[in-house]
């Protein structure tokens, strides 16, 4: 199996852009990333180049402008992370412990990937 993962934030711009940026470093063979936002913001938040700057990843980072859920034609999986609950219909909802845009949200939405990808090679 295999498919789109979709990572969903509130403007489509920091968090879901660090968390693709994570998967697509090491993901389950067939399986790809990319972002959108709830009410997509008109630029890439500064915080997710800065957060991922030396963790091997930075190159990943998507650098299209956020887009809209519309835009995404059939994820195989969707996550919504820090969203109100209920946003997207039948998504996994990631609330963080560490919102603020810092090295421990960094490492949260590290770690939650990486148990993402482990339920994936199941």
């Amino acid at each position: 199996m295999g498919g789109t993962v979709l990572f969903v934030c509130p403007h489509g711009a920091g968090k879901s852009r660090i968390a693709a940026a994570w998967f697509a470093q090491a993901a389950p063979p067939g399986w790809e990333a990319t972002t959108a936002g709830l009410e997509p913001q008109p630029h890439l938040s500064a915080h997710a180049p800065r957060l991922l700057a030396g963790s091997g990843a930075e190159h990943l980072l998507d650098q299209a402008l956020p887009r809209p859920l519309s835009a995404i034609i059939d994820p195989a999986l969707t996550v919504t992370i820090d969203c109100p609950p209920g946003a997207v219909a039948g998504a996994v909802e990631w609330q963080l412990q560490h919102a603020d845009f810092d090295e421990r949200m960094t490492a949260e939405l590290r770690e939650r990937v990486r148990q993402l990808m482990q339920e994936l090679h199941q």
